[in-house]
């Protein structure tokens, strides 16, 4: 498919992920891109851009068909995220209700493709390297996890159902300029936070946004994309004492301190305790202790494949660029 001239509807456009892609797809291949945007007031550095702001909410079905109408393509990259905590309906409504309904919006709008940006928690954190998109998807009762488990279902149940041309993107971790994820390792760090589970020898599974955002937009030029399930990472994983020791390089601290699993787990369960009774969001919690002691990997070999797809920014590259724009916006020493 030619991506130039097409209109294409843009969810979570004020985030990383949907800011970055929605920039490309204007700026780069030609595309008129509409955002759906709860809060316009957010939106302006998109409408400098070029691009056409839609107010909408995909929790409200009133407010998508309009929106889809006359599109080409939706990318759905809105949702919810969250570490293990949280109100189970909150996320639900965002990340599996929100995503049923923009689903259904496009398919009666007729639309050509849908991106569904997913995640690779899908998997369930099997503990296991080089995981393919032929492993099943399983719920572990990790709230985000669980959530794009079944956001994926609602879109693939679109597809069957109603036609809709569905490509499912499931991203590991994703960092560079303008990430949370990149922001809070500083801030740690800065703060003396930052502390190393097992050595951090256990695995992160990076990849730069401008590489995600190349696979989101062959989701939406090749054919044989559709109907499919496509993991983006890396070509290979990383310690965490490599990933956060690269921000730990940024701000001249050369190492991390470090603590035993076990002895994390009993802290991030003394915070969770204290936040139970102050209704305070826990500074550190066990689903995030799990995520840092994984040593699962996932394997790209189906976006090299099916898209042509190959990472183009190392974590040396990557980090060069993630430091760039963290000291511009004055989260380093310039």
């Amino acid at each position: 498919m030619e991506l130039k001239g097409k209109t294409a509807l843009v969810t979570g456009a004020t985030g990383f992920i949907g800011g970055r892609l929605a920039e490309r797809l204007q700026v780069e291949e030609g595309v008129n891109v509409r955002a759906l945007v709860r809060q316009p007031a957010k939106a302006q550095r998109l409408t400098g851009l070029g691009i056409e702001i839609i107010p909408g909410d995909i929790t409200d079905p009133a407010s998508l068909l309009a929106a889809v109408t006359g599109c080409q393509l939706v990318f759905h990259a809105a949702a919810h995220v969250s570490e293990g905590v949280g109100d189970k309906a909150a996320v639900w409504a965002v990340n599996v209700t929100g995503a049923e309904n923009i689903a259904n919006a496009a398919a009666e709008a007729g639309v050509e493709r849908f991106i569904h940006l997913s995640s690779c928690a899908v998997y369930g954190s099997l503990q296991r390297p080089n995981i393919d998109e032929q492993t099943p998807t399983r719920r572990r009762g990790h709230l985000y996890g669980d959530s794009k488990v079944a956001a994926e279902e609602a879109v693939f149940l679109a597809q069957r159902e109603q036609g809709l041309p569905v490509v499912a993107a499931r991203a590991s971790h994703v960092y560079g300029p303008g990430a949370q994820l990149s922001i809070r390792p500083v801030q740690a760090i800065k703060a003396g936070k930052m502390i190393l589970i097992d050595g951090g020898r256990h695995l992160c599974k990076p990849i730069y946004i401008d590489d995600l955002v190349d696979g989101l937009i062959l989701c939406a030029t090749v054919e044989a994309a559709v109907g499919q399930a496509i993991n983006f990472t890396n070509d290979a994983p990383v310690p965490w004492r490599e990933y956060f020791g690269a921000y730990g390089q940024m701000l001249g601290v050369h190492s991390l301190p470090s603590v035993p699993f076990a002895l994390s787990w009993l802290i991030a369960g003394f915070y969770e305790l204290k936040a139970s009774m102050t209704g305070k969001k826990p500074a550190l919690n066990r689903e995030l202790v799990k995520f840092l002691r994984s040593d699962s990997s996932f394997s790209n070999q189906k976006a090299r494949v099916l898209l042509g797809w190959r990472p183009r920014v190392d974590l040396t590259e990557g980090m060069r660029r993630t430091e760039a724009w963290l000291r511009a916006e004055g989260y380093l020493d310039r």
